[in-house]
């Protein structure tokens, strides 16, 4: 189902009820997102899955993938204001250009907080998502106006990178933009 379609953002609702308590596949915590459900409930234009948290009470779920491939969940306890955001990737840059239209509301997930348990998901998922052990291999390059390369952004994930690219160049800058593996020679 298509929720939304406008110049910027292009989603499919993905069912909840297939990502819930699934072990199959990894969710990385990288943001906290600042709005009601309420808010949340407008945005999405669909019903959320809801369940029953044990200690923690009841949650409104949602997940979304974009175009490039990115899934985010998002997790809404009913007790409390805002929501943890999750991605199949531990990417939050990636997972911010998205979600651009709610800049201001998103907060870091700090690193150290999210470990042990996100170098133990990398560890125990990388065999059949080999991604996982390239999340800073991939950099976006423009061409300077002096003809050199200069780095756009930080390292980051190949999806992410072709994301970006794909982006940048939608802009119909003048610039040369490009990805490339890092260590790899520069165009």
């Amino acid at each position: 189902m298509l929720l939304m379609e406008t110049d910027e953002i292009r989603m499919i609702a993905l069912d909840m009820t297939t990502i819930l308590g699934n072990t199959r596949r990894p969710w990385f915590l990288v943001h906290l997102l600042k709005i009601r459900r309420e808010a949340a409930s407008e945005f999405f234009s669909v019903a959320p899955a809801v369940a029953e948290e044990p200690g923690l009470g009841m949650a409104d779920y949602w997940a979304v993938q974009f175009e490039c491939g990115l899934k985010i969940g998002f997790e809404f306890f009913h007790s409390s204001e805002g929501a943890y955001v999750y991605a199949d990737l531990p990417c939050p840059q990636h997972v911010r250009r998205h979600l651009r239209h709610w800049h201001s509301n998103l907060q870091d997930i700090p690193r150290e907080w999210q470990e042990p348990d996100r170098t133990a998901m990398i560890e125990q998922f990388s065999h059949q998502m080999p991604e996982l052990l390239e999340l800073e291999a991939y950099q976006v390059w423009r061409q300077g106006d002096d003809g050199n390369p200069i780095p756009v952004g930080v390292p980051t994930t190949k999806r992410d990178a072709e994301c970006w690219l794909a982006e940048l160049e939608s802009h119909l800058h003048k610039q040369s933009y490009w990805v490339s593996r890092r260590g790899e020679a520069i165009i």
